[in-house]
């Protein structure tokens, strides 16, 4: 991992209710917790997180950010 302080999660896949990972999206710009390396993906770093909800998910590498500074998205917004 490029550094434990990376704490902060940005969703990178599509964005929708009928999502396989919804719920996800809807935990993007939260803090995380990163618990554990898991098995690379196509030599992609993948990473079991857990948000302050509870909520656990296995992540993207690049969806794991050091603050929300580097936010390249939207927030999430429930319609």
């Amino acid at each position: 991992m490029r550094g434990m302080r990376r704490n902060w999660f940005e969703y990178h896949c599509y964005e929708g209710e009928d999502s396989n990972d919804a719920e996800l999206w809807h935990h993007t710009h939260q803090r995380v917790k990163v618990i554990k390396k898991e098995q690379d993906c196509d030599q992609t770093k993948m990473y079991m997180v857990q948000f302050v909800d509870g909520f656990k998910a296995v992540v993207f590498d690049d969806e794991i950010l050091s603050g929300p500074e580097e936010n390249e998205r939207s927030d999430y917004v429930k319609i």
